[in-house]
């Protein structure tokens, strides 16, 4: 299969850390291009990451008519303008979470996915690393018995001004930034979404953003599951799960580089029972390449717009939990 031409949107460091080399070593991508709103910007960027071409304006790369597919990093209130000028230029587009800020902006970008039979994506890596696939089968198939239960946890130490993170008026703060991660994981191991959401808001007052978010979902079924994130503690991320008769932990639950921790771990009761070991993965070059099998064959892909639509649900159900102070209905 012919390999798919990526241009970037934004010199943004998700893009230099994570995508850039993602698409190098992919299978079925070749990264040709980035942009950014400043030439000596996109210049620099270019060199020091081995892409062949940088240009000086967004538009140029959308221009641009040998670049098939874009990747979007640029910040949360960004992310719906640039996709929409992408898809109108007959881009297929995968964008960092998350993609939209409301249910509006969601439901006109399926309309418009529909209406050019372009792919829109949401970048949730970790939905596509081998280690959460045999998570989910662990489930699909009752082996450890039913899921009840599940907590996540994302914390990390941001407190930098000018990181968009931190703006309000950029779609910052902890829920939008890092809560999404144990939200989109737990949904997809349940398989179902909540029905009532509750939640807790820390406000940062020097950002006008939340610090620290506590959160809980109950599911159709009885199942239920709670979540934390912050910015303002050591980074931390890990997942826990609960069946009857079974606890599974799995640490640095979202990411799958560190070698030591890139495990199941089971246990019965207090006692330890299997562990599920796997390679060290780039999870992001999985991502990428499994976007253009989505693109070209028409496979699946985790992160669709409509697992955006339910995840947008819930996020804004959350932010009016903690405003009113009360259960809300989903």
């Amino acid at each position: 299969m012919e390999k798919v031409k990526w241009g970037i949107l934004g010199a943004a460091k998700i893009a230099q850390f994570r995508i850039v080399p993602a698409l190098h070593r992919s299978t079925y991508c070749e990264l040709v291009a980035v942009a950014s709103r400043n030439q000596q910007k996109a210049d620099e960027f270019a060199k020091n990451n081995n892409i062949p071409v940088a240009y000086g304006s967004y538009e140029q790369l959308l221009d641009d008519p040998l670049i098939q597919a874009v990747y979007i990093p640029l910040p949360n209130h960004l992310h719906v303008e640039w996709i929409e000028k992408a898809v109108k230029k007959g881009k297929h587009v995968l964008c960092e979470k998350p993609l939209a800020l409301s249910v509006s902006d969601v439901e006109r970008l399926i309309a418009l996915r529909d209406s050019t039979g372009l792919l829109i994506g949401e970048a949730y890596a970790m939905l596509h690393q081998p280690r959460l696939h045999q998570l989910k089968r662990l489930f699909t198939t009752g082996e450890l018995g039913k899921l009840d239960s599940a907590h996540g946890c994302f914390y990390l130490y941001n407190r930098d001004k000018n990181n968009v993170r931190n703006k309000y008026e950029k779609g910052g703060g902890s829920l939008w930034d890092i809560g999404v991660y144990p939200i989109a994981t737990g949904r997809w191991m349940f398989g179902e979404e909540p029905v009532e959401v509750s939640c807790t808001m820390e406000i940062d007052e020097q950002f006008n953003v939340d610090y620290h978010v506590t959160g809980w979902l109950r599911f159709p079924s009885g199942s239920h599951m709670s979540f934390v994130c912050g910015m303002r503690y050591p980074d931390h991320t890990h997942m826990s799960f609960y069946t009857e008769n079974h606890r599974l932990e799995v640490p640095s639950t979202y990411f799958s580089d560190n070698e030591t921790q890139n495990v199941i771990q089971t246990y019965k009761g207090l006692t330890p029972a299997k562990t599920y070991e796997f390679e060290v993965v780039d999870q992001y070059s999985f991502e990428c390449d499994n976007f253009v099998l989505a693109m070209q064959k028409k496979q699946p892909f985790q992160g669709s717009l409509e697992h955006t639509l339910a995840q947008t649900k819930v996020l804004l159900a959350l932010f009016e939990s903690a405003k009113l102070k009360k259960v809300v209905e989903l």
